[in-house]
């Protein structure tokens, strides 16, 4: 037994898929479970359906398991003598290692699901949630390589799905229908005949089983079997090759198939890799390919048995040897960091960072709304929150700070109050996303301006203006004395900052994805005060900006804007939504939109009034209080318009 315990817990839909009491139904979970109960470690189990929210708090209804004390038999297989011997609320911070099966996990708007980041607080998740949701959609690989792969095609509706099926090939009479987020196992992968005169019934069936679906072109050579090219933190475990057994065409181990010992070729193995290396945030990871050289699919978790029995290779202790370094050294030393999880010198996320890395000293500055003063890391002056994959949101104008050498340039008054997002990083954050978002007052820094200024007569008047030059919504300017040059120089490397973390993530999102979608959440006074042209009157509850139907391709603006529409009117309170009026877009939505080449922005504003008492309410006392049903409210309408949008610009841009 190690001198240290670790708490670690396994999520999964069922504690067991067997007679046994245990069971994860994966030779590798399995194999890492009965490594972990022989060495001491306490262990629990949960599912995704488990995990809940009290107060503050994460939780999850888990399972506790032990082995008793007279066990014996085949260490990597004592899994099969754990019994379940309590069950009791466990909070998630207490964790100190997790591992996310999630074959009850589809997609982001799994229930509870971002709950389990509190795990990587403390400890790790072991896959992350962008490992595991990358995985479990089959289209991710589609759009991250371009190796060769089987004909392929996503579909969320019948009419997306007949057209698919014409236009697959013809091979053997038949096509492969999956559902796109699959945990594998090959439950959900059927072989269906083009000629099947139930095509149609049975197609629709799936629909309505998996909501997604992917047709793909079927391949007869997989009578000769499939490769499964296993990587650990990016090292190549070993390979082998799967021959279905009897009549099954699937190569699945788990549905009999045989496993043998396999030697890449050059090509194989470069195929391999450059896969792999598209998935930098997948720990332990396979490719599944055929000898040609077409690969099939990616997965999280592949099976240990094989690789055990042909070469007595022990995933579990691998696995366990490497997160015991990780985890035990850092609860003895009490330090804050762990071992990167992928060992490529360069993380998905070490882009970003680099931006931060001419910034050394922390910043003191005071809050405008509460005259506190902090001292605080660029880091968290402009935030970037990596929430969810799905899209880009930035929050420019929410920030109620500025560095206290400029607090004097500034009557920070109630009415400077009225000058910034009040709360709107409180209604957006809660939505996911890549957020990036400045903490910094906008009349410090105007992140929705253009750097230099400008006099093109296309841009609003309202927009024209530098970001160091802040110009109120009554038409004034703010500042009580100008910025030095070396000043605006200093203050502009925020500037620079933002826009830079939101070009490096659309990049990144477009080669991920093949397309980005930013979505630019701002809040708006309910009545318009001067800059803009509508000066006293009342303004709609949410107002989309898309420069006239051209900062986003039409379909993904339609879905977006029907979703919030007919999401506020199934709340019956009478909100609602106009486009471009009275703002078409800022900045951010001119500068970063790209339609044509699969970039789609979309500026969101909402009015004060839909989710707080705003400044000019009558009581003082309710005045900036949050209207705490009316948030919650306010952000299913806005998670709704976004999760459309984002289904929208899948569908669009999945490539074949």
């Amino acid at each position: 037994m190690r001198e240290k315990r670790l708490h670690i817990a396994f999520e999964s839909g069922r504690l067991s898929y067997s007679e046994n009491e245990v069971d994860l139904y994966n030779s590798g979970i399995n194999q890492i479970l009965s490594v972990a109960a022989v060495r001491g470690h306490h262990l629990y189990h949960f599912s995704i359906e488990d995990v809940y929210k009290q107060k503050t708090e994460a939780y999850a209804r888990a399972s506790i398991l032990s082995l008793p004390d007279s066990w014996h038999g085949n260490y990597l297989k004592s899994h099969i003598m754990l019994k379940k011997i309590d069950e009791r609320p466990l909070p998630l911070s207490q964790i100190d290692l997790c591992f996310f099966r999630a074959d009850d996990v589809r997609h982001t708007s799994t229930p509870h699901l971002n709950l389990l980041r509190v795990v990587q607080q403390k400890g790790v998740l072991f896959e992350n949630l962008e490992a595991t949701l990358s995985t479990c959609d089959k289209c991710e690989l589609t759009r991250r390589t371009d190796v060769p792969q089987p004909q392929t095609f996503a579909a969320h509706t019948f009419k997306e799905a007949m057209e698919a099926v014409n236009q697959l090939p013809d091979r053997e009479g038949c096509f492969i229908l999956k559902d796109r987020y699959g945990y594998g196992c090959g439950e959900q992968v059927h072989r269906l005949e083009f000629k099947d005169p139930r095509l149609k019934e049975v197609i629709n069936m799936y629909l309505s089983t998996y909501n997604f679906i992917i047709l793909q072109e079927y391949c007869p050579e997989v009578k000769q079997g499939d490769i499964v090219v296993t990587f650990f933190d990016g090292e190549l475990l070993a390979p082998m090759l799967r021959v279905a057994k009897g009549q099954e065409w699937k190569t699945n181990y788990s549905l009999g198939a045989v496993q043998i010992p396999y030697t890449l070729s050059s090509q194989q193995e470069e195929i391999a890799r450059t896969v792999q290396q598209a998935f930098p945030e997948c720990r332990y990871f396979s490719v599944d390919m055929f000898p040609s050289g077409k690969v099939i699919e990616v997965n999280a978790f592949p099976g240990g048995e094989g690789l055990l029995d042909l070469y007595g290779i022990s995933v579990g202790n691998i696995i366990m040897d490497q997160m015991e370094s990780e985890l035990l050294g850092r609860i003895e030393t009490g330090t804050a960091q762990i071992k990167a999880a992928s060992p490529p010198a360069e993380t998905r996320w070490e882009p970003l960072h680099k931006h931060y890395k001419p910034f050394i000293q922390p910043v003191e500055v005071i809050d405008v709304f509460s005259r506190e003063k902090y001292e605080l890391s660029v880091e968290e002056l402009i935030e970037f929150r990596p929430q969810s994959s799905d899209f880009i949101l930035s929050i420019p104008h929410s920030g109620v700070l500025i560095p206290t050498q400029y607090e004097d340039y500034f009557d920070l008054n109630t009415q400077s109050l009225t000058e910034i997002d009040l709360f709107s990083d409180i209604l957006f954050e809660a939505l996911g996303g890549l957020q990036v978002v400045s903490r910094l007052s906008p009349f410090f820094v105007n992140m929705n301006r253009e750097r230099e200024g400008t006099q093109k007569p296309e841009v609003p008047r309202h927009l024209k203006n530098p970001p160091t030059r802040y110009i109120t919504i009554k038409d004034k300017p703010i500042l009580k004395k100008d910025y030095t040059p070396n000043q605006i120089e200093e203050i502009l490397k925020y500037y620079d900052l933002y826009h830079n973390l939101l070009e490096t993530l659309i990049g990144q999102m477009k080669k991920e994805k093949g397309y980005a979608l930013l979505i630019d959440g701002h809040s708006m006074t309910s009545l318009g005060l001067g800059r803009a042209y509508d000066k006293g009157k009342e303004r709609d509850n949410f107002v989309v900006g898309t420069l006239g139907d051209t900062s986003a391709h039409t379909r993904i603006i339609s879905s977006f804007v029907e979703a919030i529409r007919e999401s506020a009117r199934a709340h019956g309170l009478g909100l609602t939504l106009a486009k471009n009026e009275p703002y078409t877009g800022g900045f951010i939505t001119r500068k970063h939109n790209d339609p044509e080449n699969h970039v789609h922005v979309i500026q969101i504003e909402v009015s004060m009034d839909t989710y707080m008492y705003e400044p000019g309410d009558e009581s003082v006392v309710k005045r900036y209080a949050l209207k705490q049903s009316r948030v919650k409210i306010t952000q299913d309408i806005l998670r709704r318009g976004i999760s459309a949008a984002s289904q929208s610009a899948e569908r669009l841009h999945f490539k074949t």
